[in-house]
């Protein structure tokens, strides 16, 4: 039976940036991916040579420190490539695009602030906390949709604590980036040359606590580990941990998920009547959002991906929209790819639930990482991670 210092189960972004400081700390560290690639919700397709497109999370910002630590670890902080500076804007009923401000009315926003500034965002959700700041017209006209299309889910509920909270900067970095081959390039360069291990396909069945740690059964092998970090969605988590820690189990079990189905489609650039933008708002459209690769401009390719709302529209129907707003036809598609994107959708109750969740992790040698602990963002992932590490790692030579 294999015996690791830490194994980390999931090779997206909490994982690998977990994975890596642990490593450079001195453990021997294994990751444990179920899929055949690295990435998790970050998912860069790769249908042609020199073109690539997000399926799932898209912009990465120097305000993701830890993430850009990881990389610099890897000597390929040099290789990031700036994104083209384009905006977001709502796709009007007439197919026209509209900037976001003029949707904004600057009289009820300025008799809002005043009143709505100084309120703490804690224990308060995003359409009451907002709403307050900017006015309930202001919300519904422009920042409803615009948070929707950044969650791809409905954003009225979720904490306002949550959203857009700050970070630490690596202002070397590029303020937004991306890399060759797309988000998923940058994880792959971090875990390539590694202090840690990486095996793909290698799906987490079942997890036991043990006196020296934890037992994982694995492809039908058993592995022994001191201590372990879950960088898997919460269903999994919860589902993982069912007997090794049930107390925690039974409240991940309270997450909801949703999920976002995604089209992306390659068309000849001199085809698409759509101006260059960063992406789409959809507002009451059947998606959510469209995500461009236009900030990264290719000599004769477009790139789109439509996340849609699920439900709405069968795969023609899909199709058909995508073609609408490009001003193409079907038949133009180069290429075509669908996939299903599943997220968390926590509301007003889950920070608390976090500290509890917490509270119970305290002192043990097992971590949670992920898009449902702090945020959905790329930042928020990398923020735990390193937090989750350094709690690991300040328990010593007791689990390791």
């Amino acid at each position: 039976m294999e015996t690791w210092d830490c194994v980390v189960v999931g090779a997206g972004a909490s994982g690998l940036v977990g994975a890596a400081r642990l490593a450079e700390s001195g453990r021997r560290v294994l990751v444990l991916e179920a899929a055949d690639r690295l990435g998790g919700c970050i998912h860069s397709w790769r249908p042609r040579a020199d073109f690539w497109l997000e399926l799932g999370a898209h912009t990465a910002y120097n305000s993701y420190a830890p993430l850009l630590e990881a990389l610099d670890g890897r000597g390929r902080l040099g290789d990031l490539l700036t994104r083209e500076k384009l905006s977001y804007r709502f796709l009007k009923s007439d197919g026209g695009v509209q900037s976001p401000m003029a949707r904004l009315s600057f009289v009820e926003a300025a008799l809002s602030l005043p009143f709505g500034i100084g309120r703490a965002k804690a224990g308060r959700t995003v359409a009451d906390w907002f709403g307050r700041l900017l006015g309930r017209g202001n919300y519904r006209r422009l920042l409803a949709p615009a948070f929707a299309a950044v969650l791809s889910q409905p954003a009225d509920g979720f904490p306002a604590a949550w959203l857009f909270r700050r970070k630490p900067r690596m202002k070397s970095a590029p303020r937004k980036f991306t890399f060759p081959g797309g988000l998923q390039g940058l994880l792959e360069a971090v875990a390539t040359g590694a202090r840690f291990e990486t095996r793909l396909n290698h799906p987490v069945a079942a997890i036991r606590a043990d006196a020296g740690g934890y037992l994982l059964d694995v492809a039908g092998d058993r592995i022994a580990c001191r201590q372990l970090m879950l960088a898997v969605p919460v269903d999994a988590a919860a589902n993982l941990l069912r007997d090794a820690a049930p107390d925690i189990a039974v409240r991940l079990a309270r997450f909801p998920m949703i999920d976002i189905e995604a089209l992306a489609v390659v068309v000849a650039a001199d085809r698409v009547a759509l101006p260059r933008v960063a992406g789409l708002i959809g507002g009451d459209d059947a998606f959510w959002s469209v995500v461009t690769r236009d900030p990264v401009p290719h000599p004769s390719l477009r790139g789109f991906t439509f996340h849609f709302r699920p439900g709405r529209l069968d795969v023609a129907g899909q199709r058909a929209r995508v073609a609408e707003v490009l001003g193409v036809t079907p038949d133009d598609f180069l290429e075509a790819r669908a996939t299903v994107n599943r997220l968390p959708a926590p509301g007003l109750e889950h920070p608390g639930l976090v500290a509890e969740i917490d509270d119970l992790l305290a002192g043990t040698p097992l971590a949670l990482v992920g898009n449902y602990l702090n945020g959905l963002s790329i930042g928020d992932c990398a923020e735990r991670a390193v937090n989750e590490t350094a709690r690991l790692l300040a328990q010593g030579d007791s689990h390791a």
